[in-house]
């Protein structure tokens, strides 16, 4: 049996890094986390959604409030499940 909320911590805390170091290509690098994206998106072209400006801090700390919050209920949700089916 999987510990359900320690899991779910240790999933959120690599997301968050995973984060942040997303966040600062973004505002440090944004030409080289642009060609990241474009390299994952085969045969669409994102050129027409690239930002002319860097996020905003509270655009940022929102979005890692809401990205650890959906990571560790999904997370939680899945190793719970997980745990009784394995049973």
């Amino acid at each position: 049996m999987l510990n359900a909320k320690a899991f779910a911590h240790a999933a959120t805390a690599v997301m968050a890094v995973f984060y942040l170091v997303c966040a600062g290509l973004s505002y440090f690098a944004p030409d080289l986390i642009f060609s990241i994206s474009k390299s994952w998106m085969h045969t669409i072209s994102l050129e027409s959604v690239k930002a002319p400006f860097s996020p905003d801090l509270a655009l940022l700390l929102w979005g890692i409030i809401s990205l650890s919050v959906v990571t560790w209920v999904t997370t939680y949700i899945t190793i719970a499940l997980y745990n009784r089916w394995a049973r």
